[in-house]
């Protein structure tokens, strides 16, 4: 794992932070950053999987897959745009 060098501070009631303490000690965890850390790695990844799944009913999955699975448009504009320079790539004189 990479040496952790940014740091992040917290302020919390003095009963919130004996309850972490616990919770820290009975996991197992090295100390209490680790422990708040590793809760707070796990939530973040939760949290973003959640915008990058989706769920449909059996009908739009149906209209999903069956436009999925349709062969590719040849789309002018759409092609235009991803073989054009974008603005990261044009450089000022």
């Amino acid at each position: 794992m990479a040496t952790a060098t940014a740091q992040i501070h917290l302020r919390t009631p003095p009963k919130t932070k004996v309850l972490l303490a616990m919770a820290a000690e009975l996991s197992g965890a090295a100390n209490l950053t680790d422990y708040i850390l590793r809760a707070a790695v796990d939530r973040a990844r939760s949290d973003l999987s959640s915008q990058q799944t989706f769920a449909l009913g059996s009908k739009h999955w149906s209209e999903f897959s069956k436009r999925i699975d349709a062969p590719a448009r040849d789309l002018v504009k759409l092609r235009k745009l991803l073989t054009e320079e974008d603005v990261f790539d044009r450089h000022t004189s």
